[in-house]
């Protein structure tokens, strides 16, 4: 179908089918007949060093070193045409897959077509789009381009369009997520308000990785290594210690590029995080995509007052391509007063001192503290005294309560770690008890959560304590469901 190049945002406003960025074939596929152009021309200069050799140095054809020779040379001959080849081959296919990528969007749905011989098409309501992530790699970052994660509710909703200029996609996502009345209005929407909440500093996120248990593991190995490699005569026994260090610079060096430059910004009630200093990420997070929070402490922060927050979303952009998503980490290191911020932007329900209180009560008190320091005894449920054979370490601050409908569940020492999750998020509960705990009178209580890193299973309860406390929470959510009405739906959230 005929189409021009998308190049505004206002192009969108009519209905009609529009490509994306000329260069997206290069960037999608280029780079690898790139290097297959590469290895074509350097077989053929090769070629052409080694007859020009055999001229210089006066070999006979009929000389057996030049027939070999000569041989060599045509076979690069016939690796740079295969090459050669292969590139303009897959070119042609790339360049057609880019002309039959098309987009268009009305007052109701957003469409995306492609695909040459497996044709495929995504439809998203508009009234259904929760959110547009900005995604920016390395070498479309150069090249002044970025990708948009659109993700909407429904089965294979998502969808993704790579490339476009990053003044066009920031300018295209803010007019899908806007309302159709708007749309048809020739005027510029209104400006958006933009409060700076967090930022991480580079120095003190170098400074947690390297005092992290990641960098204790690696210090063991390196460790271990320099011993062997001591006590060995063979000098290949210091490449151990040489691929240790290689490994923590690595991990360093991934960790840092990817989450480095973390910001956090609020924007109408919704949680926008940037991340990435080589590849960049922007991604807009409504509290009511959040299932989950938690809180983590490994213990060598302990002494630093550092925290760690992540989180289980509901169907992140990064779902669409099968992988991970990026903003599951909503802080990767932060202060006590930032931590409780962001944990008051995530989850509204406890932005009153007498929650947070509570919260912090559980973080950092063990059970004989809980109820003296403002823990309601009713809603608390302890692990029980026999836990300490099961869990010896956390037996002490294993537990469980609900703080203004949020169900809080903690546990860990080694590193301590608070699960909140608000009761309208909770899918189902569940009570399990193995041969181990069997035999101590022991079960475990988990909640049901969309996938993420998020736990939310505690250990040790009394078998007596589980039973009472999953049928408080099913009432709770029943309670909760009759209560909840719909308030974000046909809202778009803007980023």
């Amino acid at each position: 179908m005929p189409a021009a190049v998308l190049r505004s945002a206002a192009d969108l406003r009519g209905g009609e089918w529009f490509r994306l960025h000329p260069l997206t074939p290069v960037l999608q596929g280029g780079v690898v007949l790139l290097g297959l152009a590469g290895a074509g021309f350097a077989a053929l200069w090769e070629t052409v060093i080694l007859r020009s050799i055999l001229v210089f140095a006066g070999v006979e054809e009929d000389d057996e070193l030049s027939g070999i020779a000569l041989l060599i040379a045509d076979s690069l001959v016939v690796v740079f045409l295969g090459a050669l080849a292969v590139v303009g081959v897959s070119a042609l296919v790339f360049w057609f897959q880019w002309r039959v990528h098309v987009v268009r969007m009305d007052d109701d749905v957003l469409e995306v077509k492609k695909g040459v011989v497996a044709k495929s098409s995504r439809r998203a309501r508009r009234d259904r789009i929760n959110t547009i992530g900005v995604r920016r790699p390395l070498i479309p970052r150069l090249l002044g381009l970025a990708k948009l994660d659109i993700q909407a509710a429904g089965s294979d909703a998502n969808v993704v369009l790579a490339y476009l200029p990053y003044s066009v996609a920031t300018a295209v996502r803010r007019e899908i997520l806007q309302t159709p009345k708007a749309t048809n209005d020739e005027s510029e929407p209104d400006p958006q308000v933009v409060t700076r909440e967090l930022e991480v500093s580079l120095f003190r996120y170098l400074a947690s990785l390297v005092v992290s248990v990641e960098t204790i593991f690696f210090g063991a190995g390196f460790v271990g290594t320099i011993i062997a490699a001591l006590t060995a005569e063979e000098l290949v026994a210091w490449l151990g210690p040489i691929a240790v260090v290689f490994g923590y610079v690595v991990y360093l060096a991934d960790r840092f590029f990817r989450v480095g430059n973390f910001v956090v910004d609020s924007i109408e009630g919704d949680v926008r995080v940037s991340l990435g200093l080589l590849s960049t990420s922007v991604e807009t997070i409504p509290p009511a995509r959040i299932h989950a929070l938690q809180i983590s402490q490994p213990w060598p922060w302990k002494l630093l007052g550092w925290w760690r927050v992540d989180a289980n979303l509901a169907s992140s952009p990064g779902s669409a391509n099968k992988k991970t998503p990026a903003h599951t980490l909503l802080l990767p290191v932060a202060t006590t007063q930032e931590m409780m911020r962001m944990v008051e932007l995530c989850l509204p329900r406890l932005r009153e001192d007498t929650s947070m209180a509570r919260v912090m009560t559980l973080l950092h008190s063990p059970h004989s503290h809980w109820v003296a320091r403002g823990l309601d005894e009713r809603s608390l449920v302890r692990a029980s005294p026999l836990a300490r054979y099961r869990i010896p370490l956390s037996a002490g601050v294993t537990g469980s309560t609900v703080i203004a409908g949020v169900v809080a569940l903690r546990c860990g020492r080694w590193i301590s770690k608070l699960s909140l999750v608000p009761v309208a998020r909770i899918q189902s509960s569940s009570v399990s008890q193995g041969p181990w705990h069997r035999a101590l009178g022991l079960s475990s209580f988990a909640l049901e959560s969309v996938e993420g890193p998020v736990s939310t299973r505690v250990l040790g309860l009394s078998s007596e304590d589980a039973r009472g406390w999953w049928d408080t929470v099913q009432a709770l959510v029943v309670s909760a469901a009759d209560d909840t009405t719909p308030k974000r739906r046909g809202r778009r959230t803007k980023a």
